[in-house]
Parts: C-alpha cells; sequence; structure tokens
C-alpha cells in the first residue's frame, strides 16, 4: 500500500458528519472507512483502540486500496502498530474545534464525553500532532503489547513518517469541513 490517509479528532471534532459529504466528493477513488464501524465496546479503553487500529490497518493494507480512515485514532499508535511498516506513507489530519464549541456539540448529540475528560484528549491530541515527545506515557503506559514505539518515540517531528495538518472547524459549516478535508485527501495524494 502507498498511501494511508486518516482524518482523527477528539469527540465533537466533526468527523462522522463529513463522512457522507466526503463519500460524495471522493466518490470511488478512496475507500472510506469510520474507525467505529469495527464495532465499539460499552467502555472503550486505550487497549482496545490500540488493538483496533492494528485491524484496521491490517484490513486496509490488504485491500491494497488508497484509503481514508476517520476516528479517534493517534498517530502514534498508528506507527507503533506491525501493519504500519506496510504502508510507505500516512497522511495525518487532526480536526480540532475550540473548548466550547466540542462541549456544544457533544451536549447536542447527548452522548459521552462532554466533560473535562474530552478536553484533556482533545489537547493531548493537538500536542501529540505536533511534539512527538509530549507526554508519551499517555499511550505507552499499560498499552496493548502488539506495539512497536520504538519507530518514532525519539523523533523530533513526524516529518520522516508523516505528513501531518490541523484543521479548525470551530467556525466552519460541515460541508466546508468535508469540501476542506477532501481537497487536502485530493491535494496530498
Amino acid at each position: 500500500m502507498k498511501k494511508l490517509h486518516v482524518v482523527s479528532g477528539a469527540g465533537g471534532s466533526g468527523k462522522t458528519s463529513i463522512i457522507p459529504f466526503l463519500k460524495k466528493m471522493l466518490g470511488s477513488l478512496f475507500s472510506l472507512y469510520d474507525f467505529d464501524d469495527i464495532g465499539v465496546p460499552e467502555f472503550p479503553d486505550k487497549k482496545w483502540r490500540q488493538e483496533s487500529t492494528e485491524l484496521w490497518l491490517q484490513k486496509i493494507v490488504q485491500s491494497g486500496n488508497d484509503t481514508c480512515l476517520l476516528g479517534q485514532v493517534v498517530l502514534g499508535e498508528i506507527l507503533s502498530c506491525p501493519s504500519a511498516r506496510n504502508i510507505d506513507r500516512i497522511e495525518f489530519c487532526l480536526l480540532d474545534v475550540s473548548d466550547y464549541e466540542r462541549i456544544s456539540r457533544l451536549r447536542k448529540r447527548n452522548t459521552y464525553g462532554a466533560d473535562h475528560h474530552m478536553l484533556h484528549w482533545a489537547s493531548w491530541l493537538r500536542m501529540h500532532l505536533f511534539d512527538p515527545q509530549w507526554v508519551q506515557h499517555v499511550i505507552k503506559d499499560e498499552c496493548w503489547n502488539g506495539l512497536d514505539f520504538t519507530r518514532w518515540d525519539r523523533l523530533d517531528n513526524w516529518s520522516s513518517l508523516a505528513d501531518v495538518k490541523l484543521l479548525d472547524t470551530t467556525h466552519v459549516p460541515i460541508i466546508n469541513v468535508a469540501e476542506n478535508v477532501a481537497r487536502w485527501i485530493l491535494e496530498t495524494n
């Protein structure tokens, strides 16, 4: 497989909302997957997310198709999965949103995560995007034993393994978020 596009972000950033638009915009050019389609347990934890990331990567590598995966996926975890070594390049876009807007969106959905834990997670994802050294224990401690962090855990930035982009969705209509993501996918393919 040559390239994998990942659209990530903490809850409320717009990932799931853009999927129908991306399917129309990208058509059959890309296989498009929602990470949660793998089946999310009632109480998902870090080990579940990490092992599920490997399962998705296996599926994506076996397909050989240009692919975009959307979900609360962590770049360092992707690169630590055994199947990541079969991907030539990873394009990683983190959707982000202001704290107030994130909580507002999550409350409207009446779903889990409308609390300070989600805000901390969003902040950590933002820092991890630009600094691989940032508080690594968050994903390393008590992790799934199939991960190998040595590929990246001493890097100062991701440029040798992945291209990263931050996209703020705070005041952007969802159709425009989808257009921006589709443009990014096409430009980086």
